[in-house]
């Protein structure tokens, strides 16, 4: 039988897709699963180890597990957010951690199994967002319907009286102020209509790398940028099904963005965009509950601009917040809604002084990596 094998204790750690972590009485790192390695971004020798040596990049890791060798009893779960590695965003886990025993009731070691939360974090996410946007939609629709009719009114008025001061350029200027005014109170108004309209996806095989490069074109015929431009795309990156028509709005979106970004911000060495393509793992958490393994492209937009808070983050995607003066609040949550139609999610990394880093994550079918 299987269980009488004594490989069968090393096939079942290692088949776990939770990551399992063990070290002895001195400290030293005795099991490492491949769930565990992944997770982690554990590569190279790693058994045999002290455990802060074999877990530079987490030491808070590193620190639970030599606690644990007091014997106490912990808690049966906990969460803690890992250290993000070079490019990557945080990643939380839920994990129990707990002595090892002989059976003489001796501490002969400690064990931490841990689990990825991100993909739930992701799942409430996005329900969050599509209560907002049926929340929005309501409020909006109303409001478009209010505000419209008079704008129109106004904007006819402000032609007509146009007219009638001919000849007067003080007043003619104000004119043209408050005709200025009116069109981008207009805009706002329309955008927020088209933000709230549910997306209507037109799914075709697209080319990412080069849907990429026409944004970056529309991006430059729209903003100057004289700094330098950085590609970093992954050799073979296979087509996905999207709505290139919209994926490639979000892109030029965030590239737009990130050019005025950098413009008034002095960078002694000059500004540079980079652009990235590559493909990932992804974990995807169905409505079975169960977890599975799946690969996604990720798109990044990185530039060398001020960033943007901490405290900031999560609200530069809410509708019609925005840290322009002049902006309508809505390009960023309408990315995150053409994203997140496609199965994917748009994050914000990065940090204050040293740029903003949009990383768009979208899923690939399987066929395309065969």
């Amino acid at each position: 039988m299987a269980e009488s094998d004594p490989r069968f204790l090393g096939w079942l750690l290692d088949s776990m897709r939770s990551g399992l972590v063990a070290i002895d009485r001195a400290g030293v790192v005795v099991r490492v699963n491949p769930g565990a390695r992944r997770m982690l971004g554990l590569a190279g020798r790693v058994v045999g180890q002290p455990c802060r040596d074999a877990l530079p990049g987490q030491p808070a890791i590193a620190s639970m597990l030599e606690s644990a060798l007091d014997g106490r009893e912990r808690p049966s779960r906990a969460e803690l957010v890992l250290e993000p590695a070079a490019g990557e965003s945080a990643r939380t886990i839920g994990f129990t951690l707990d002595p090892v025993r002989s059976p003489e009731g001796e501490v002969s070691g400690a064990v931490l199994v841990f689990r990825d939360l991100t993909p739930f974090e992701r799942q409430d996410e996005q329900e969050r967002l599509r209560d907002r946007l049926a929340a929005l939609g309501q409020m909006a629709a109303g409001l478009a319907h209010e505000l419209r009719n008079p704008l129109a009114g106004m904007e006819v008025l402000a032609g007509l009286l146009k007219r009638r001061l001919a000849g007067r350029p003080e007043e003619l200027a104000m004119l043209a102020e408050l005709s200025t005014e009116l069109r981008s109170l207009s805009r706002t108004v329309t955008e927020s209509l088209e933000f709230v309209r549910p997306l209507r996806l037109a799914r075709e095989k697209v080319d990412p790398v080069g849907m990429l490069e026409e944004a970056l074109a529309l991006a430059r015929s729209r903003v100057p940028f004289e700094g330098a431009i950085e590609r970093a795309y992954d050799e073979d990156v296979p087509e996905i099904l999207a709505d290139a028509e919209q994926i490639r709005a979000v892109e030029t979106n965030l590239i737009v963005n990130a050019f005025e970004a950098m413009h008034g911000f002095t960078r002694p060495e000059g500004h540079r965009l980079r652009l990235g393509l590559g493909v990932g793992a992804r974990r995807e958490v169905p409505a079975t509950g169960e977890t599975t393994s799946a690969h996604e492209l990720l798109i990044t937009v990185c530039d060398s601009g001020p960033g943007i808070e901490s405290e900031l983050r999560e609200r530069v995607f809410h509708p019609f917040f925005s840290t322009k003066p002049r902006g309508s609040g809505v390009g960023l949550a309408h990315a995150q809604k053409v994203v997140a139609s496609h199965g994917g999610l748009l994050e914000l990394d990065g940090h204050p002084g040293q740029g903003a880093v949009f990383r768009i994550r979208l899923p690939i079918e399987a066929e395309a990596i065969a």
